[in-house]
């Protein structure tokens, strides 16, 4: 019989999903992963299999407690301004679709289990505003995640001290 779990597997894949959101799959080494989880190397690799099992799991997590969630709460708004609006402030402010937009950007052209993923994702958020812009949802819902990735990829300013 083997040793307890000594770490917290759901607060490991939060911050490691925070740091693929923040540097992406290819930016955040296993290293990085060691060191803000603390979890040691080999109890990742036992549990995760791999990074890219610890990437997969964190992108199912974010679209199970972040996406799905989210474009619940948006599809109960038919109001189109209100809708719209809480589509656009979901996913621009804050890491909403930072992890679905890099794993879009990065891993899904060459991974099709992280294609899935993603296509799921975009597809929550079109079906979310589909009952305040009915055909016009897929086209708002790039916009959405265009804009976020515009605001992503504008670089900020250094801090003067």
């Amino acid at each position: 019989m083997g040793r307890p779990r000594a770490f917290d597997t759901d607060q490991a894949v939060s911050t490691a999903a925070a740091l693929f959101a923040a540097h992406g799959y290819e930016g955040t080494s296993v290293d990085d992963l060691v060191t803000a989880t603390g979890i040691h190397r080999g109890s990742l690799y036992k549990v995760f299999g791999s990074k890219r099992g610890l990437h997969l799991t964190a992108l199912r997590n974010h679209l199970d407690h972040e996406i799905h969630p989210t474009s619940a709460a948006i599809a109960t708004l038919t109001d189109p301004t209100r809708a719209l609006t809480a589509a656009i402030a979901s996913y621009d402010n804050g890491p909403a679709a930072g992890l679905l937009l890099l794993a879009a950007a990065e891993r899904a052209p060459h991974d099709p289990e992280v294609a899935a993923l993603v296509a799921e994702g975009i597809t929550a958020l079109e079906e979310a505003l589909r009952p305040s812009h009915g055909d016009a949802a897929p086209q708002l819902a790039s916009t959405v995640l265009g804009t976020r990735l515009r605001l992503r990829a504008q670089p900020t300013a250094p801090k003067e001290h």
